[in-house]
């Protein structure tokens, strides 16, 4: 017998030091029958999910659906417009639907929610109660969910990416959607959460080094060896939300004893202890990059000077200018960067290509990203900004599916930098970004990235070496530069 599974989801990594509200007008809605006809074949989770539930001819019935890039604070008219939409629809359907199943972030923070998903969880349980109904509901989160309590008691199964960068998005909400098809069958399960004190940066999470990758080692052996553990999650948390929730957390989902899950979970925690330094990495100064740069005999693969600062996956503006003021002023030639700048990209594209052009990049979304800098340069390229992902299981498929706009942009060139300049802010995550406006970043000798881990998959292979450089910005591995109010005695720093 076919299964009615009501389908809704919102993404948003809220980075709340930065002082502009994520509005409406950010978010990409999506209503009812949009969600299939928009997400099928995009390479997202909700398409993953999507294909499941046509193979199994489970009947979706859609919601509403928001997303937006990494951003600032989610203001009211936006948690306001998907909560009531979302419950409309389900005073419609609740009494036809065999299940919920929600494609989340974990990491979103409102005007009047600063844990918006365990808010929402809870108050869909609330609503079923109400109406007397039990279904359950399963939830995927991204690896940066800052996992709390409410999530976990309000939940009957979450199942959050494996891998950083995220190329297992899709993959994951597959693997969710045959966890809900197995509760069908037997829906007594449990879920365990357990917090922890560390907020580990961005930059200290990547799951192919420490702490995390030994941890999720660990915890597969779990999985593989005992049959009634559903998941383990290992959760790195996002730690750019002033948050009581905020930092790295681990929760089980089990068929069987709950006090051998907390076991295995305690174990898992002091694995996270054991490896703990390797969480809070240490970044090179420019000068100290430049010095090991400059003693390499030949650079025959770019080198990648990593800006984690200005890490746009993190919600940053892509708009930082101190490290490629640092390197022109220091007079570096074959660099390649990307600069989110709209007022530039539109001067851009009022002027004639190849015409010499002078503008004062970046700098102009906020006080902590430097200040703008003057360029004098050949206008090579403008565009639309609109590009294909080159890898389709790309981190960016996570967040917004594979085809990508930059908005209006512009390529501008002199013989110091080739410079990417955008109208919407666009984590580097894909070589897409670069050769679908004429840029071969192989010929580069620097290459400028604005992130901390995400970018690993498509930069690395084309690289000699990498650097992380210490440089300003809100999304500072330095965590001890953020004004935190609300996350108590938990620890940002080893030092």
């Amino acid at each position: 017998m076919s299964k009615n599974i009501f389908l809704a989801g919102i993404y948003h990594e809220t980075h709340t030091f930065l002082g502009e509200p994520t509005k409406l007008k950010d978010f990409i809605v999506y209503h009812d029958q949009e969600i299939i006809i928009e997400n099928t074949g995009n390479g997202s989770p909700t398409d993953g999910f999507i294909e499941y539930a046509s193979q199994k001819d489970w009947n979706i019935i859609p919601g509403i659906q928001m997303s937006a890039r990494p951003s600032g604070t989610v203001d009211e008219v936006s948690e306001n417009y998907f909560k009531e939409n979302i419950f409309d629809k389900l005073k419609v359907c609740c009494h036809t639907i065999d299940a919920i199943f929600l494609v989340l972030h974990g990491a979103m923070v409102s005007k009047n929610h600063d844990d918006f998903e365990g808010d929402l969880l809870k108050e869909i349980q609330g609503f079923l109660t109400k109406e007397n109904l039990s279904v359950p509901i399963v939830a995927v989160l991204d690896l940066h969910a800052n996992v709390s309590e409410n999530m976990i008691k309000h939940s009957t199964c979450v199942f959050a990416y494996r891998k950083n960068p995220h190329s297992d998005a899709r993959e994951t909400a597959v693997k969710a959607a045959s966890i809900l098809n197995d509760l069908f069958l037997d829906a007594k399960v449990e879920q365990i959460h357990l917090g922890t004190n560390y907020i580990l940066p961005a930059t200290g999470v990547g799951t192919a080094n420490d702490p995390m990758k030994a941890i999720l080692e660990e915890a597969l052996k779990i999985e593989k060896n005992d049959p009634e553990i559903i998941c383990i999650n290992v959760m790195a948390g996002y730690s750019y939300a002033d948050i009581p929730d905020c930092g790295f957390s681990l929760n089980c989902c089990t068929r069987g004893d709950i006090s051998n899950a907390k076991k295995y979970l305690d174990n898992l925690f002091k694995i996270l202890e054991a490896k703990i330094e390797s969480g809070y990495p240490k970044e090179n100064s420019l000068d100290e990059a430049l010095t090991k740069i400059n003693n390499i005999e030949e650079i025959t693969k770019p080198v990648l000077l990593i800006e984690p600062a200005d890490n746009i996956g993190g919600g940053t503006p892509g708009d930082a200018t101190d490290l490629l003021d640092r390197l022109l002023q220091a007079n570096n030639k074959g660099i390649v960067a990307i600069i989110n700048d709209p007022e530039s990209a539109n001067a851009c594209h009022r002027a004639q290509i190849n015409e010499e052009i002078q503008l004062y990049i970046g700098a102009k979304f906020d006080v902590f990203h430097g200040k703008p800098i003057f360029i004098k340069a050949k206008l090579e390229k403008i565009s639309d900004g609109t590009f294909e992902l080159e890898n389709k299981q790309s981190h960016l498929a996570s967040m917004m599916g594979t085809k990508i706009s930059m908005g209006p942009s512009a390529v501008i060139k002199n013989d110091q930098v080739t410079l990417l300049i955008t109208s919407i802010k666009t984590p580097p995550m894909d070589l897409g970004q670069l050769t679908s406006q004429g840029i071969n970043p192989r010929d580069a000798k620097l290459i400028i990235i604005k992130a901390a881990v995400s970018h690993k998959d498509a930069y690395d292979p084309i690289a000699s070496q990498s650097f992380y450089i210490d440089s300003q910005g809100l999304c500072t591995s330095n965590l001890k530069r953020l004004p935190f109010k609300k996350i108590g005695n938990k620890i940002i720093s080893l030092d």
